[in-house]
């Protein structure tokens, strides 16, 4: 028996340096819009709390972000 494939996971970290989510111009703005403003999209994974909260996302929802974005759907 297979298992599934796994699916890639990102720290916000990386999505940062990637410059994935390109139009945005702070590595602190992305934690907000990863933390709030598109929570219901990203549905990042957190890990700790306080100053050590870390935030993993699914790369499958960082391009379904993307394909939102440009097609003016936020």
């Amino acid at each position: 028996m297979e298992l599934p494939p796994m699916k890639k996971m990102l720290s916000a970290r990386e999505v940062w340096t990637s410059k994935k989510v390109y139009w945005v111009g702070s590595y602190k703005t992305l934690l907000r819009y990863i933390a709030s403003d598109y929570k219901h999209i990203l549905k990042p994974i957190v890990k700790g709390k306080d100053s050590a909260k870390r935030y993993y996302i699914q790369e499958s929802n960082i391009n379904e972000l993307l394909r939102k974005f440009e097609n003016s759907e936020l």
